[in-house]
């Protein structure tokens, strides 16, 4: 039996080429190709897959919620997470969330079957060009934030305004507003330059795209 596998990402080229690949080879089976979380979520309680590869940046719930959820409801389920982010910090945090694998969107497609195929195994895969410590110690660490938190505090450090966050969290302004007050709270800073400093320094801060 081929793996059955369920495909989340907010592009539909992503989404397509990803299942082309994949399904070059009769060993794996894309069943389903989505949009959100909240698809993914679904398609999952209809029949649950072997393999789930996720995006992180995808709008409502977002990928970070969208893994604790899977993760709550089926502890077991293999997880890679197929991101344009290579932030040491961010992979180290998916991989402690329960994920097995982190493939970023840059990789070439062998090292992507060879990921799938070490996940299929039951083996953990990080992409090679993910220089990763686990053993990462910051100064500020944002281990205290909810998921949703940290998805937010990844926006608002990366230069999107509230209405944007808003836009792309299917969520209302005043509720960011609440969010980053809390965030702010818990990481004992002042301000968005104190925010953008923490996610330097935790290695957040994607730079490169």
């Amino acid at each position: 039996m081929p793996l059955d596998i369920i495909i989340a990402d907010d592009h539909s080229v992503v989404r397509d080429g990803l299942r082309q690949l994949l399904q070059l080879n009769d060993r794996y089976l894309v069943s389903a190709t989505v949009g959100s979380a909240e698809d993914l979520l679904e398609k999952c309680r209809q029949k649950l897959p072997d393999l789930v590869i996720v995006d992180l940046s995808m709008p409502g719930m977002g990928g970070i919620e969208g893994i604790r959820r899977l993760l709550i409801k089926w502890p077991s389920l293999i997880i890679a997470v197929f991101s344009i982010y290579k932030n040491p910090r961010l992979v180290k945090r998916i991989i402690e969330m329960g994920c097995k694998g982190f493939i970023t969107k840059s990789s070439e497609s062998d090292i992507i079957i060879n990921g799938i195929q070490a996940l299929a195994s039951g083996e953990q895969f990080i992409s090679p060009d993910i220089e990763i410590n686990f053993e990462i110690n910051t100064s500020y660490s944002t281990d205290t934030l909810s998921p949703k938190e940290f998805e937010i505090f990844r926006y608002i450090t990366e230069g999107f305004g509230i209405k944007e966050i808003s836009d792309k969290l299917f969520l209302s302004e005043k509720t960011i507003a609440n969010n980053i007050s809390i965030i702010k709270n818990k990481l004992n800073a002042s301000s968005i330059t104190d925010l953008v400093h923490i996610a330097i320094q935790e290695g957040l801060l994607v730079t490169d795209f």
